[in-house]
């Protein structure tokens, strides 16, 4: 989610008021053939006011996360238990809160699920927390404990004095994977270092293992000193490097999702004033902010950036710019929401034999298609497709482990279940 000037953020308040009084359970408008092959179900969860993200138990309890700190847990009966003072302390200005779940890939053993919460000091406002869904559907998390924080002393903390604060989790390979936003200090052209600076958390996708931990084979790990900066917009220095960072060059990284045919992290970074961006890569990528805003180019714009550098110059160590795959202008939305490739029966049928990456624009309240090439390397064309016409903000987009993907909705507070109409196509195994 974005924030910027007031005019923009009243808009959005009014218009999100109309949604949760007009269209609370509104169906998605799907565009041309799809209309024909998926189903939906716009109220499989009807009554989680500011909702953020969804994961799912394998017996089929789905935990929805509040931005205010409430926990709405969906009984497998479609009851609604919620939770509140999980956790404590929660900091739900501008974009701040509750922001993010994922579960664990042994929760069918462990019932544990990981949260992103802003519930820290400023020096480490962001952290990840490991919880356990018990039984009788209360959370038990180890707050003294964060997964990822400063505390742990594996690293920085993750700032958050105003907006552009991530929340996205994701775990691929027993490696957790966190979408951390770059703090704000909005303006026009960018001034803020922090995506590039690597001693900083912030303006990233971090690595960590499950325990918290750096992989030793994290991208940073070997590097004595980095390229870093004390403060959004200090001088250029250099430093001891965040061991935790994975990927960089990044503004806000509020969601994305690793495909597990390729290992590609696909990115949907929320952008400044000019563009929105889904980008595709991996490992020690630089993804091109403060640089470069989705295909615009910031750093050649007569020296105003005033950052002397770009992505491929002077950097220890020093990466290219990569650009996205898509990226759209405010015309058209004005903070993306970075989806999936769904996968599994019936899917294959439903695309047409196509294979496509859905996303959506959280403000304008759109999911769009990117067709994907045959082995997930990226896309056929970098022009989307109408998907569907949504209402409610989308704010995450998951795959549940029934393959039903489920759109969050933060303005409208509900989650609706999108599925292919008939079970059928090279995925759906034989009976």
């Amino acid at each position: 989610m974005r924030t910027g000037g007031l005019t923009r953020r009243l808009g959005l308040l009014l218009t999100l008021v109309f949604v949760v009084h007009c269209h609370r359970t509104a169906k998605a408008r799907f565009a041309g053939p799809f209309a024909r092959t998926l189903v939906e179900d716009p109220a499989y969860v009807a009554d989680a006011s500011n909702a953020t993200d969804i994961a799912f138990h394998s017996d089929g309890r789905a935990v929805i996360t509040r931005k205010t700190g409430e926990i709405t847990i969906r009984r497998v009966s479609g009851e609604l238990v919620e939770r509140r003072g999980t956790f404590p302390n929660l900091d739900t200005g501008s974009e701040k809160g509750l922001l993010g779940v994922f579960a664990d890939p042994g929760v069918a053993e462990n019932d544990t699920f990981y949260f992103y919460a802003s519930n820290g000091p400023t020096e480490d406002r962001h952290r990840v927390y490991k919880g356990v869904l018990n039984d009788d559907d209360t959370l038990s998390v180890d707050l003294d404990r964060p997964i990822v924080g400063a505390s742990r002393g594996t690293g920085p903390g993750l700032e958050g004095p105003a907006n552009h604060d991530g929340g996205g989790l994701f775990i691929h390979e027993n490696h957790l994977y966190v979408g951390v936003g770059d703090t704000g200090a909005n303006a026009e052209p960018p001034t803020n270092k922090y995506s590039s600076c690597l001693n900083k958390g912030n303006g990233k996708i971090l690595r960590v293992k499950l325990d918290g931990s750096v992989p030793d084979d994290n991208p940073l790990v070997a590097e004595e000193k980095v390229t870093s900066c004390t403060s959004t917009g200090s001088a250029w220095g250099t430093a001891a490097p965040d061991d935790r960072v994975f990927a960089w060059g990044l503004r806000n990284p509020w969601r994305f999702w690793i495909d597990p045919v390729t290992s590609l992290l696909w990115i949907g970074d929320v952008g400044e004033t000019e563009r929105e961006e889904i980008s595709v890569g991996s490992s020690a990528m630089h993804f091109g902010y403060p640089f470069h805003e989705g295909n615009l180019d910031q750093s050649m714009a007569g020296g105003s950036l005033r950052l002397d550098k770009t992505c491929d110059q002077d950097f220890q160590p020093s990466r290219p710019c990569t650009a996205p795959v898509h990226d759209y202008p405010r015309n058209i939305g004005t903070s993306v929401t970075g989806g999936l490739i769904p996968t599994g029966c019936g899917w294959s049928n439903a695309f047409g034999g196509k294979t496509y990456y859905l996303f959506g624009d959280y403000a304008k309240n759109w999911l769009h298609a990117l067709e994907v090439r045959a082995d997930h390397q990226g896309v056929v064309s970098p022009t989307a497709l109408d998907f569907a016409e949504v209402f409610g903000g989308p704010a995450s987009i998951r795959q549940g482990v029934d393959g039903a993907v489920y759109v969050v909705y933060y303005g409208s507070g509900t989650v609706s279940r999108i599925a292919p109409s008939a079970m059928t196509g090279p995925d759906c195994s034989s009976r």
